[in-house]
C-alpha cells in the first residue's frame, strides 16, 4: 500500500504523550533532580530495584477506579523498614513525592500518585512475623495477602476478618481502609481489629505503637493513655508507610450452619428490621443482607451470566452463618434463629443450599461449593460491566431505609433506567449491621463500563448525586474520607463545617498532624501547606 500523509498524520495523532511534570512551577518532583534520586535509590535498595522505565511505570499508573492515568516517575520497592526509611531520606533530600503502594488492589484510585515522585511497592516485604494461635494474633507486613494470611492463621485453629475483595487484597491496608466484613456485627470492622503498628515516618523515623512498643505482651489491651494506633486509620499514606501491624484473630468454628433467609419484595425496613434482630440475638457467626445483584457479580463472570443468577434470585437475601465446637451447636443456633425470624416475619422464604442449586442447575457456570468458599473463606469479587463505584456510609439501621430510597430517586434521576435484570441506575445495597446492630454500614454499588465515555460519566454523576443525598441526610462516608477531601476546593473547611459538623474537630487535628509528622509534605501529598487546598481536583 502507498504511502499516505493523511494515514500517517492519524497515526501520529492518535498517540497521546503521558505528562513528565504534573503541576505549574513545581517545586517537588522536579526534573533536574529526579535523575539524582533514582541514582540514590538504587544505591540504598540495590540496582534493580529501583526504575523510571515507562514499561515498569505505566503498570502503576491506573487501577479499578474511573479515576485517569497517573503515572509516577520512580518506582522503587524495598525489602525491610530500613529500606522504606531510606526511600524517605532521599525523597526529603530530593524533595520528591512518595506514595505508599501495598498490593494494589484498590477501585478508588487512591494509590495513584497526584503530582507523579516515587511509588513505594512494598509487595516484597510479605512475610507473617509472627502467629500465635493461642493468643489470637498475627503480626504481618504490608504484602501479606487475605489468603496467605486466613492460610496460615488456620493452620494454628483461627481465622482472619476476610472482607469481601479480591484474596490478593493486602490485609494491612485493608484494616487501615476499615475492612467491612460479615463478621463485624460480633467482632467489629478490621479497623477495630489493630493491636499495634510499625510506622517509618515521612521523616526517616520509626514509630512503634501498642501495648509491646514498651514490652508488654502484644494480646495486651494498651495503656493507660491513648493509644496512637489509631491515627494511622484512613491515613492513606499522609502520615508515613505502616511497615508491620498486628491484628487480631478469632478462633475457627470447627462445625458451621447457615440459613437463607429470602424476601421477593423490595421493601428494604424488612430486611433491615430483620437485620437487626439477628444481630441484638447475637447468635450469629458471619451476618449480612445482600440484595439479588451481589449474587450475580459474586458468581457471574460476565454480564450475561451475571443478569441471569441476578433474575433468578431473591430481591432481598439475608447471610446468616453460624459457628459451633460441634455439629449440634451450630445446627441449634441456626435453628433458633430461623424460628425467631418466622415469628416476626411470616412472610420470609428459606432457601436452602439444595433449593439455590436446583434454582441454578442448568447453568453450568453457576458453582455453589465456590461461593460458599469465596463467602466463608476469603472473598473474590468480580466486576461486571469493567468497574465500579462504590459508596461507603455509615448511620443507624432504621435511618438507613428512607435514606436509601432517596439516593435511587437520585441516582435514577440522573442516569436514567431500562428493563435489564441489571439495570444503570439499580445499585447493590449492601447492609452491614456492626457491634450487634447499633450501627450499620451500607454499601452502594454502582457499576460502569470504563470502555464507554458516555456510560462512564452518567454512573459517576449518579454515585455523586446518590452520596450527597445521603450525607444531607446526615449518613457519614465510612472509608475515613477526610484525609482524601481535605483541601478539595476553596473553602472546603467551612463546607464541612456545615455538611459534617462533627468532622471539623477531627479535620483540624488531622492537619495539624500531617503538618508536624511531614514538615516537607513528601508522603501522599494531595494539599499543599500554604494554601490549605489541591493544585488538582484528586478524589
Amino acid at each position: 500500500m502507498a504511502k499516505s500523509r493523511i494515514r500517517e498524520g492519524l497515526r501520529a495523532r492518535r498517540v497521546v504523550h503521558r505528562p513528565h511534570v504534573m503541576e505549574k512551577d513545581p517545586e517537588h518532583n522536579r526534573e533536574e533532580n529526579l535523575g539524582l534520586a533514582l541514582d540514590d535509590l538504587r544505591e540504598a535498595l540495590g540496582e534493580e530495584w529501583a526504575t523510571d522505565a515507562p514499561s515498569i511505570l505505566c503498570g502503576y499508573a491506573r487501577d479499578q477506579s474511573f479515576k485517569p492515568a497517573s503515572y509516577p516517575h520512580i518506582v522503587a520497592m524495598p525489602a525491610s523498614v530500613e529500606e522504606v526509611q531510606a526511600i524517605y531520606r532521599v525523597a526529603n533530600e530530593r524533595l520528591l513525592d512518595v506514595m505508599p503502594f501495598g498490593t494494589g488492589l484498590t477501585t478508588a484510585g487512591i494509590a495513584l500518585p497526584s503530582y507523579g515522585g516515587i511509588l513505594c511497592d512494598l509487595r516484597r516485604m510479605d512475610n507473617i512475623v509472627e502467629i500465635d494461635g493461642e493468643n489470637m494474633f498475627a503480626t504481618i507486613e504490608p504484602g501479606v495477602n487475605y489468603l496467605m494470611l486466613q492460610a496460615a492463621a488456620q493452620r494454628v485453629g483461627c481465622r482472619v476478618l476476610n472482607p469481601s475483595t479480591s484474596a490478593t487484597a493486602g490485609v494491612l491496608s485493608n484494616h487501615l481502609f476499615c475492612n467491612i466484613n460479615t463478621m463485624a456485627s460480633k467482632y467489629g470492622f478490621g479497623m477495630d481489629n489493630i493491636i499495634d503498628v510499625e510506622v517509618a515516618l515521612p521523616t526517616g523515623e520509626l514509630l512503634k505503637t501498642g501495648a509491646s512498643s514498651y514490652g508488654a505482651a502484644k494480646g495486651a489491651v494498651p495503656g493507660p493513655g491513648p493509644d496512637l494506633s489509631c491515627l494511622f486509620r484512613y491515613a492513606f499514606g499522609t502520615y508515613g508507610i505502616v511497615t508491620k501491624m498486628t491484628v487480631r484473630l478469632y478462633p475457627e468454628a470447627p462445625c458451621h450452619q447457615q440459613i437463607f433467609p429470602a424476601y421477593e419484595e423490595d421493601k428494604l425496613e424488612v430486611m433491615a428490621e430483620a437485620l437487626y434482630s439477628v444481630a441484638q440475638d447475637n447468635l450469629s457467626l458471619e451476618l449480612a443482607h445482600l440484595m439479588n445483584s451481589f449474587y450475580g457479580i459474586f458468581m457471574g463472570d460476565t454480564n450475561a451470566e451475571a443478569s441471569k443468577i441476578t433474575e433468578l434470585m431473591p430481591r432481598h437475601n439475608l447471610v446468616t452463618i453460624f459457628g459451633g465446637g460441634s455439629q449440634e451447636e451450630a445446627d441449634l443456633k441456626a435453628e433458633v434463629t430461623q424460628r425467631m425470624l418466622q415469628d416476626k416475619f411470616p412472610m420470609f422464604d428459606y432457601l436452602p443450599k439444595e433449593a439455590i442449586e436446583d434454582m441454578t442447575a442448568e447453568y453450568e457456570y453457576v458453582d455453589m461449593e465456590k461461593w460458599v468458599k469465596f463467602f466463608n473463606v476469603t472473598v473474590r469479587v468480580q466486576r461486571v460491566r469493567g468497574s465500579f463505584v462504590i459508596g461507603a456510609l455509615i448511620d443507624k439501621l432504621e435511618n438507613m431505609v428512607g435514606i436509601e430510597k432517596k439516593m435511587r430517586a437520585a441516582c435514577t434521576n440522573q442516569v436514567g433506567t431500562n428493563d435489564d435484570a441489571l439495570p444503570p441506575d439499580d445499585a447493590s445495597t449492601y447492609l452491614q449491621p456492626y457491634h450487634m446492630g447499633r450501627s450499620a454500614y451500607m454499601e452502594y454499588d454502582v457499576y460502569t463500563n470504563q470502555a464507554d465515555k458516555d456510560d462512564l460519566i452518567r454512573i459517576v454523576l449518579g454515585y455523586g448525586r446518590a452520596t450527597a443525598t445521603a450525607m444531607s441526610h446526615g449518613m457519614i462516608i465510612a472509608a475515613g474520607g477526610g484525609a482524601l477531601v481535605k483541601g478539595l476546593f476553596p473553602m472546603m473547611d467551612l463546607a464541612m463545617a456545615a455538611a459534617q459538623p462533627n468532622m471539623v474537630q477531627l479535620m483540624d487535628a488531622f492537619t495539624k498532624m500531617k503538618m508536624a509528622l511531614d514538615p516537607n509534605n513528601i508522603s501522599n501529598r494531595r494539599w499543599e501547606y500554604d494554601t490549605g487546598c489541591m493544585k488538582k481536583i484528586c478524589f
